[in-house]
């Protein structure tokens, strides 16, 4: 393998991992995938920094508002913007235990910024947004 599909490999399973410990309800495992310093943004626009803060608020939602939640990712695209430094366009879709969408969403949409330090890939930055379809004009 290449060594820029090395780094995909090892890139495309922080959101493998993202996605395994969501539906584990691991909270530290998917806390794991983040920078100790991460930034993240939920779909609500509430920020933390900091991957502590990023277990504590997903163990607690986890445990609470998306109890028995199922998540899937599709990442759309993989975009090196230098050898140490991604960005990635991915898909989530949250399903109830039933089968059924979360509070109606089809999907969000985050951004996602990894970056590579001593050979080890980690999130830097986490936006996830619920995109919305305007009136045409």
């Amino acid at each position: 393998m290449t060594e820029t599909g090395d780094k995909e490999t090892a890139i495309l399973g922080l959101i493998e991992t993202f996605v395994a410990s969501w539906n584990a309800v691991d909270a530290r495992k998917l806390a794991s995938t983040f920078a100790a310093d991460a930034d993240f943004t939920a779909i609500s626009g509430r920020h933390m920094r900091g991957r502590g803060l990023v277990e504590r608020g997903h163990g607690e939602i986890l445990a609470t508002i998306y109890r028995g939640t199922k998540l899937a990712a599709n990442i759309e695209r993989v975009r090196f913007l230098r050898p140490d430094v991604a960005v990635l366009d991915v898909k989530f879709i949250l399903r109830k235990e039933d089968g059924s969408l979360v509070f109606g969403i089809p999907h969000t949409s985050a951004g996602v910024i990894a970056t590579e330090d001593s050979g080890v890939w980690a999130i830097a930055v986490f936006r996830n947004m619920v995109p919305f379809s305007r009136p045409v004009a």
